[in-house]
């Protein structure tokens, strides 16, 4: 086939290429007629205007296809490299500088993420790293307030993927009044009062998982495992009134955790590529455990409905039963927050359980301390009627959970805000950040930063979060106050600002309560010394947390 392409073939395809190109740099479109118009009507239109330099129509719309969509990504690639990027002087790996895609091939092929990101910051000793063409990792101190404070940044495309058919779940809104206005359900849910109600479920669900697991003293059990039992069927009763049955019955019969865990692995890799959400869920169905998850809600949604409000769960709030609202919430988007509701707060309580029992089990020394904190608080055992929020002010208790939180957050990515087109620009600390621009502060990496937490700032040591004049190290020397640093600031394992886990009381009082309950009524012995030695190599970011199994024999204490 003999082709005869000239000049004034090549310009047309060049001209309309450099258009399209502008197209997608400025406005980013995502609907699949907006791209099958753009990436293949455009080009098509071009064949005719060409097909006179061409002896056969197949060598004219081969050639025309084929250069019009290598000059797009010819442009896309040369303009991120270059030094007119408004990125340019912020340091970051190529692959990262040209594509997202590499960053999602990452999160989807191995869940580690979290330690790239940790890597990259230290390999270019830098408070700022490119992760993106158009994003950023921040550790700076002051992305407290300039990104996730009062003043800070809206959530960034990130969050595009938690759009439903109902609409979008509280957790992926990105404008902040709307946030505001949505959240207001929540905050009565979260209230004092309802705090109460959620407390006697926390006595109630604990106690059902200390007899449970007295059932099986002597056996091996996986505590990864239960510690989601407990977090799924505490949220069950708290967002719907309903009992899952997995701490009763030992087991997930409706294989509801592994339904959670495939959709959160959907989401995790998805959510880095939004522009790219219709066309996988079109040619590839993406999202199937989603669908599965959302037949599930429904179903207790209605068993909820049909039942009543025999309590003040969750869910009486999030319908508005009490009129609070001018336009009350449909059913169908209250359903889709209560399921986000059960997958959030039961994997935030489960995971920090999770890594509780990983590092009091591999420190004994720690747990020994922990448990003459709790034995002296609970001489006589756990009453029924305790208050849990004293449990609150238990120094050692709080020290130990704060320090898992800090070492492995329940979201182990970044969360990514953004600053918006018009704002001209945000400073972090010295750093100007240009409009257009995705920031995330990765908490995982934030919390490992030296200059927030020193010294040790990779090592499980509790004592970091006590008050007082001098501090002993787990090597055995001796620090005064004054080279400690533990920036509380900074402190985010459940976000910080307006965008705060609206569950995080409710998830502390349920891991002191269970943290209490299994160190007071249980002698715990490690089952699989290799299991535990593994563990850390084990977790993986899911957007949510993926964990590895921690086999341990518990036998009931003498009292």
């Amino acid at each position: 086939m003999k082709l005869l392409f000239t000049q004034s073939a090549a310009i047309p395809i060049a001209t309309a290429s450099l258009l399209v190109y502008q197209i997608f740099k400025r406005y980013e479109p995502q609907s699949i007629p907006a791209l099958l118009l753009l990436l293949l009507v455009v080009p098509g239109a071009l064949v005719p205007i060409v097909q006179t330099h061409f002896i056969t129509l197949l060598g004219a719309v081969l050639t025309t296809y084929i250069s019009y969509w290598s000059l797009i990504l010819i442009f896309t690639v040369a303009y991120r490299l270059s030094p007119f990027h408004p990125l340019a002087k912020y340091p970051g790996p190529l692959l990262c500088k040209i594509s997202k895609i590499w960053f999602t091939y990452l999160v989807g092929t191995g869940g580690k993420a979290h330690l790239y990101v940790y890597d990259l910051h230290k390999r270019y000793n830098s408070d700022i790293v490119r992760i993106g063409p158009n994003e950023i990792s921040v550790t700076h101190a002051d992305l407290s307030n300039a990104v996730l404070g009062v003043k800070g940044l809206p959530r960034g495309p990130y969050y595009n993927t938690r759009t439903h058919e109902a609409g979008v779940s509280l957790d992926g809104l990105r404008d902040q009044a709307l946030h505001t206005v949505r959240r207001r359900p929540w905050s009565r849910g979260m209230s004092s009062t309802s705090m109460k109600y959620y407390e006697e479920l926390v006595h109630l669900v604990v106690r059902e998982f200390v007899t449970s697991l007295s059932q099986r003293a002597g056996k091996v059990v996986d505590f990864t495992e239960w510690a989601t039992f407990f977090g799924v069927d505490f949220m069950g009763h708290m967002a719907f009134t309903h009992d899952y049955g997995m701490i009763k019955n030992g087991r997930d019969d409706l294989g509801l955790i592994n339904l959670i865990e495939n959709a959160m692995i959907d989401s995790a890799w998805i959510s880095h590529i939004p522009w790219a959400v219709n066309l996988l869920q079109y040619l590839f169905g993406a999202n199937k455990s989603w669908n599965r998850i959302k037949i599930v809600g429904e179903q207790t949604v209605k068993a909820r409905v049909a039942a009543g409000s025999r309590e003040k769960d969750l869910f009486y709030h999030l319908i508005d039963e009490e009129g609070h609202e001018s336009v009350r919430p449909t059913v169908e988007l209250c359903a889709v927050d209560g399921q986000v509701a059960v997958i959030a707060g039961a994997d935030t309580a489960a995971t920090i359980l999770g890594h509780l029992c990983y590092f009091l089990q591999t420190n004994s020394t720690y747990f020994d301390r922990l448990r003459n904190e709790v034995d002296e608080k609970y001489p006589h055992g756990i009453e029924s009627n305790a208050d849990l929020a004293q449990q609150a002010t238990m120094p050692y208790l709080n020290a130990c959970i704060n320090e898992a939180l800090r070492l492995f957050p329940p979201v182990l990515t970044g969360l990514q805000r953004r600053v918006e087109e018009g704002t001209g620009g945000r400073m972090i600390g010295p750093y100007f950040i240009p409009e257009g621009t995705q920031v995330s502060p990765w908490a995982y990496v934030v919390h490992r930063d030296p200059q927030h937490y020193s010294p040790l700032p990779d090592t499980f040591w509790p004592d970091r979060w006590l008050s007082q004049d001098t501090y002993v190290l787990p090597t055995g020397d001796v620090i005064t106050q004054d080279k400690l640093v533990t920036n509380r600031e900074v402190f985010m394992p459940f976000s910080l600002g307006p965008m705060v886990c609206v569950g995080k009381n409710v998830a502390l009082m349920e891991i002191r309560a269970v943290l209490c309950a299994v160190v007071r009524y249980f002698d715990i012995e490690v089952a699989d010394k290799a299991c535990f030695e593994r563990y850390e190599s084990e977790i993986h970011e899911i957007f949510t947390t993926k964990r590895g199994p921690l086999p341990v024999r518990l036998r009931v204490r003498m009292m």
